[in-house]
Parts: C-alpha cells; sequence; structure tokens
C-alpha cells in the first residue's frame, strides 16, 4: 500500500491497539470489509469497541467509511506513482528486476552511494532511503572503500548529469577492477559511466547542456522522483510476496 500509517498515529495519538488495526486494515482493505468490524477484531487480537474508536478519531463517519476513504487514498498513491515510470527514458521491467537483484543480494552488505556537486546531493537522498529501508547504506568518501579487500562484495551506486564527472569515472573505473557493480544514474547514455556500470538509468534530462546547473534544469529532481518509484515498487512487491509465502 502508498499509505504510511505512521503520519495517523503521530497525527491523531492512536493507541497501540488502534495502530495495530489500522495496519491490518491499510494491507487488507477488501478483506476488512468482507469480514467487518468482528472480522477485523479478531485478527488484531483487540475489541470491536477499538475498531469503531478508530474510524471516530479518523475523522469518518463509520467502519464503512473509513475503509472507503482509505481505498480512494491508496488509489490516489498508487496512481501518483504510476504515473512517475516517465522519467527514466530506457525504463525496461527486465533492467528493473536486475537492479532488485542487486539490491536483493546486498541487503545484509555495504551500499555505497557517489557523485559530485548536485549530484553528490541527490546521491544522499538516495543513501538516506536505503537506509530507513534497513540497509547498510552510506556515502563512498574515499577511494579507499572500493579498493580494499571485501569478503562480500558491496554495490556502489552514483548520479553524475553527464556520466563524465572526472571524480566519480575514477572512482568507478577502481570499482570496476575489484569486481564491484556499479549502478548509473545519469541523463544520457553515450558515456564513459555507462560503459562500465553494471545498470545504467538514463533519467529524463531536458537541458543536455547545463552540466553546471545554470539554468532551470530538471534531471535531479527527476532521479529522486525515479527513485522513489523504485523503491516504493520494490516495496510493494516486498509485501506482497511476503503475504504470498506466510
Amino acid at each position: 500500500m502508498g499509505i504510511d500509517i505512521h503520519k495517523f498515529v503521530e497525527k491523531f495519538n492512536l493507541t497501540n491497539s488502534e495502530e495495530m488495526a489500522l495496519d491490518y486494515i491499510v494491507n487488507n482493505l477488501q478483506n476488512s470489509l468482507e469480514i467487518g468490524v468482528r472480522g477485523v477484531s479478531k485478527h488484531c487480537f483487540a475489541s470491536t469497541s477499538v475498531v469503531m474508536n478508530l474510524s471516530k478519531k479518523l475523522g469518518y463517519k463509520g467502519f464503512t467509511d473509513m475503509i472507503y476513504r482509505l481505498e480512494e487514498l491508496s488509489r490516489k498513491e498508487i496512481s501518483s506513482s504510476l504515473e512517475r515510470s516517465n522519467l527514466c527514458i530506457n525504463y525496461d521491467n527486465e533492467l528493473i528486476d536486475k537492479f532488485y537483484s542487486l539490491i536483493d543480494i546486498n541487503k545484509k552488505k555495504a551500499i555505497y552511494f557517489g557523485g559530485n556537486g548536485y549530484s553528490r546531493l541527490v546521491a544522499n537522498y538516495m543513501k538516506d532511503k536505503m537506509m530507513s529501508g534497513g540497509y547498510f547504506a552510506m556515502m563512498c568518501e574515499y577511494m579507499e572503500a572500493v579498493e580494499r579487500p571485501y569478503d562480500e562484495i558491496p554495490l556502489l551506486i552514483v548520479v553524475s548529469k553527464s556520466g563524465e564527472t572526472y571524480a566519480v569515472l575514477r572512482l568507478c573505473e577502481r570499482a570496476r577492477k575489484n569486481n564491484i557493480p556499479i549502478v548509473f544514474f545519469g541523463g544520457n547514455e553515450n558515456n564513459s559511466l555507462s560503459n562500465i556500470s553494471e545498470i545504467t538509468f538514463v533519467i529524463k534530462n531536458s537541458n543536455m547542456m547545463d552540466d553546471r546547473n545554470l539554468d532551470e534544469n530538471d534531471f535531479f529532481g527527476n532521479t529522486i522522483l525515479f527513485f522513489e518509484k523504485l523503491m516504493y515498487d520494490y516495496k510493494k512487491m516486498q509485501t506482497k510476496n511476503h503475504k504470498f509465502n506466510s
């Protein structure tokens, strides 16, 4: 689901029981409607009054109104995410699956991020996003990070609008020599970084010549939005697989 229940918990000061009920509902909207208040209460090991109080706290008319409103909110979240698929020029399911496989493999390993100038700000945002998802993510500040021997090979994710930034290119060349896979987010596909990266995502870049970001430039914003989509879809896929295997 695209609903972050923690916002509801903080805003409406929900109890632990109410939070558990809300968590079940947003992840089982259709089923919750079918089994009703008693069914949801049973699944959450709570009383029916907890579920009814939850709907009142959230400002809904009742249980059914709460389900329909949350379902509508969920559809809006998903729709907003799916609209961002045009941010990547070479968007391809096989490429996406390959990226997901890499971050799956590196779930318990180090994931380094690199960039220079404005791209470094974007890379740092990505790093924070991965950290919030439980990954061991950090900025690659020194060349030694990709040169020392590893028992478990890390992953390197870099951002460069031109794909020719000297410091980033040099970092990736060293990583390549040490068999560290590279995921590259760039503004075009004909560059040096694309040639040595395991995966290249070509992000929509409406101002190819503005490498110093002096004019209106959508590359950096588009990169963040596209990365958000990648992680949103990945989280949704993980939740679906977890339910299937449970």
